[in-house]
């Protein structure tokens, strides 16, 4: 059993790739050469991206998908494997999030976050092992993460308490996949600017209350963020890796700018607006 090497064509699946962190990782891959099925519940965000890919040089397939439903996922790889073959890469992207105390949070809200995030990828994976295991070729499991899995963090309860699983069940499913050539890897990310949730909350109260709370903790204590085209270079890297070596799990996390540190919130929220709300 073998990983091929960037230079060899594969075909990877992306989930939550209409926008943000999926739509660059989709992209990433097009660039390589490689056949992309990229799924979302958002049929017109997958054309642009689907565009983006061919542009890239890749080859690009749209077909809607909902995570939380295991019909639509498994019509969803049945198709990829119909129009691309195998797949040998799946990165588990797709999230849901709104911030705010628990007890203001809707079930609804609640059951998204986690069967979003959560039930989802385990659907996604169970699939995507399902299709690698055809070919016997081995492959790359990465589940995208946040370091809301390891750290407390307030008014994200239900979206932290998702991620927490996900690395619980890669590592399990690391022990289980061991000597097949299917690797499971973790991205675990720091603060990331456009994602899809969180331009959706840009500049609303609520996330200034939530921001308030974070600085207070120290889980964000300085202006740098990350660009969804970084997370998409860490990807493609561990999934690139020779088949002889793995990552297990990747924390990325964006650097502090080179500026004296806030002191306080106001000035912390002076500093993100100056440096990722530029007026011109």
């Amino acid at each position: 059993m073998s990983v091929p090497n960037p230079e060899q064509e594969r075909v990877a699946v992306v989930s939550g790739a209409g926008t943000g962190i999926g739509q660059a990782i989709a992209v990433k891959f097009g660039g390589l050469g490689w056949r992309v099925a990229i799924g979302g519940r958002r049929v017109d965000r997958l054309e642009q991206t689907a565009s983006l890919i061919t542009e890239a040089g890749g080859t690009p397939f749209a077909h809607a998908l909902d995570v939380t439903d295991p019909g639509s996922v498994a019509e969803f790889f049945s198709s990829t494997e119909k129009q691309l073959g195998p797949v040998s890469v799946l990165i588990n992207n797709a999230a849901s999030a709104v911030s705010g105390p628990l007890e203001t949070a809707t079930p609804e809200e609640i059951n998204s976050e986690i069967s979003t995030k959560l039930t989802g990828s385990l659907y996604m994976t169970s699939q995507a092992i399902q299709s690698m295991r055809r070919e016997d070729n081995g492959g790359d499991v990465l589940f995208i993460t946040s370091t809301s899995a390891v750290e407390a963090w307030p008014h994200y309860v239900a979206y932290s308490a998702a991620n927490a699983g996900v690395e619980q069940a890669a590592r399990s499913l690391r022990l289980e996949l061991e000597g097949t050539g299917i690797r499971v890897n973790v991205l675990r990310c720091g603060n990331t600017k456009d994602t899809d949730f969180v331009t959706r909350e840009m500049g609303t109260e609520q996330m200034m209350v939530s921001n308030r709370l974070w600085f207070r903790h120290a889980l964000v204590r300085h202006t740098g963020l990350m660009t969804p085209d970084l997370v998409a270079d860490a990807v493609a890297a561990a999934v690139t890796l020779p088949a002889s070596v793995q990552y297990e799990t990747l924390v990325l996390s964006p650097s502090a700018p080179l500026e004296e540190l806030p002191t306080d919130f106001e000035k912390f929220i002076e500093g993100m607006i100056r440096r990722h709300m530029p007026t011109s």
